[in-house]
């Protein structure tokens, strides 16, 4: 119960940071692609098969410097990580004369691991940043190194495979931090059980409606299912199934529901569409399709899906998305439900940092570097090594697949929260095709840009305001969530006055007169 607990509070932090649009960015003009996506070491990327070593800096009389970089998970062993660290050290040492020493950490710890060692000097040389701490809070703790100077020294290959989300790595006009995801594209989706929909005759479809999301739930109810759960959230539940930029972990510090056309921040509780929302979740729930006990069941939504006790569940969407939910007893799939946005909270899970404190930032650099540069580091990192952790899938050109290895559940490696380089560079999961590479491109521009692309606003003058926000969030936000409360607008406008009182508008207006100010220039 224990870790069921603090897995629940772990994807609480995640779902909520990576959609706060506190201090992350997107890009709209993707690097070409190749179609030569993680089988070698001969890259087709910026500046072809790198050596690692921009104009002859490395040093090779040296010894060489270890560098750590953290790696974030779950409840994962990872056993298998002593085996990654050998293969990356075969590369590595070659390239850029240095070893990795890769560093698990529980999502759950992140938010105090990455200070507490600055604070205590702990080595670390490569963090996470925005995965559960926003880059410009660690800024603000001076936990990061400023990188403008190593980037143009010796990190060309990361500036390159980047550019396009360089703004929303910066504070004050100074880079902090190297993003995973230069495509940053993300749109609301609903994932479901296809085998299931084919079964009862659901038609599900891109663009769905919440009224037919609905009609599908009645057909499930006549065959004892399920549609989904929205849990016990004090979450924004609303950004999963309409997107939105929110600030804060639950838009403590508003949020703009249409970032593609609107730069006016709002208090999202009392936006008349959230408000609808709720009351078409109250209609699911009243008509029994979403389950009783919402408010009561630990079960985390991966868990219940895979169980097969709901028939899919709201989530991000973007080309890549089916590979986090494909599992062996049923085919899943997975619709889009509104049009893409680039936004500055599209890129917030991850990106790579210089502790504040790193030894030698220069070997930090060249590895961010030789990560953006070479293929077989990236998938190093991200899938561990090739026939042990996963294998080929015949007849494809970067499709692999854990099923038949050891690593199969993905307990000896997986990377369920960390993102190194760029999604082109790597490999892709089963069921997926070798023409994901082309549909993340038309994906990524099809998607419209965030009119406050780049923005973050930290919120350190308004901590107080946030912890009171967060605590009425979290007393009243569930019930209204899970559609249990018994007159929605009663509800609501209980919930919004009691916002107000804690001091939501105040945080909002310092939010809007600095926005106003970034976009001023």
């Amino acid at each position: 119960m224990k870790k069921v607990i603090a897995l629940l509070l772990a994807l609480v932090m995640v779902l909520g940071l990576a959609a706060c649009g506190g201090g992350e960015s997107a890009n709209t003009q993707p690097p070409q692609n190749n179609q030569n996506n993680g089988n070698s070491g001969t890259n087709d990327n910026p500046g072809g098969e790198s050596s690692g070593d921009e104009g002859g800096l490395i040093n090779f009389d040296e010894d060489p410097y270890e560098v750590a970089i953290q790696f974030v998970g779950l409840f994962e062993e990872n056993s298998d990580i002593p085996a990654v660290e050998a293969a990356l050290n075969e590369i590595t040492l070659k390239k850029i004369n240095c070893t990795v020493d890769i560093v698990p950490i529980f999502i759950g710890d992140l938010p105090t691991t990455t200070s507490l060692n600055v604070a205590t000097g702990e080595k670390q040389d490569i963090v996470v940043a925005g995965l559960t701490s926003t880059m410009i809070s660690l800024v603000s703790d001076d936990c990061l190194l400023p990188l403008d100077d190593l980037l143009a020294e010796r990190g060309q290959a990361a500036m390159e495979m980047t550019k396009n989300v360089s703004e929303a790595s910066k504070i004050d006009g100074v880079t902090y931090a190297v993003t995973g995801y230069p495509y940053a594209a993300l749109a609301a989706g609903f994932v479901y059980n296809k085998t299931m929909a084919d079964q009862y005759g659901i038609e599900m479809h891109d663009d769905m409606t919440m009224e037919e999301l609905g009609a599908a739930g009645a057909i499930l109810k006549e065959n004892g299912m399920y549609l989904t759960t929205h849990g016990n959230s004090a979450q924004v539940q609303y950004k999963f199934y309409n997107g939105g930029d929110y600030f804060g972990s639950s838009a403590e510090f508003g949020g703009i529901l249409d970032p593609a056309n609107s730069t006016t921040i709002e208090n999202v509780y009392a936006a008349d569409r959230m408000r609808e929302f709720w009351k078409t979740v109250k209609s699911w729930e009243d008509a029994g399709y979403l389950p009783p006990d919402q408010l009561t069941d630990t079960t985390t939504v991966q868990e219940m899906f895979q169980a097969q006790r709901i028939f899919g569940t709201a989530t991000s969407y973007d080309p890549g998305q089916l590979a986090s939910w494909v599992n062996d007893n049923f085919e899943v799939d997975v619709i889009r439900l509104n049009d893409p946005v680039i936004s500055t909270g599209s890129v917030a899970e991850f990106q790579l940092a210089i502790s504040a404190k790193c030894e030698r930032p220069d070997k930090a650099m060249d590895l961010i570097n030789l990560i953006y540069s070479d293929n077989d580091v990236v998938n190093l990192l991200m899938y561990g090594v090739e026939g042990q952790d996963y294998v080929a899938v015949e007849g494809t050109e970067n499709v692999i697949t854990r099923s038949g290895t050891e690593n199969a559940d993905g307990n000896k490696y997986s990377t369920p929260f960390s993102r190194f380089g760029s999604q082109i560079q790597m490999k892709v999961l089963a069921p997926m095709t070798d023409s994901y590479y082309d549909e993340l491109e038309t994906f990524e521009a099809s998607a419209k840009k965030s009119l406050t692309f780049g923005y973050s606003f930290s919120g350190d003058a308004y901590s107080a305001q946030a912890g009171a926000i967060a605590s009425v969030l979290a007393e009243r936000l569930p019930a209204l969530n899970a559609g249990t409360v018994d007159d929605v607008d009663k509800a609501v406008d209980d919930l919004v006055a009691a916002l107000e009182k804690a001091g939501i508008n105040d945080c909002i207006t310092a939010n809007q007169e600095a926005l106003d100010a970034y976009l001023a220039g």
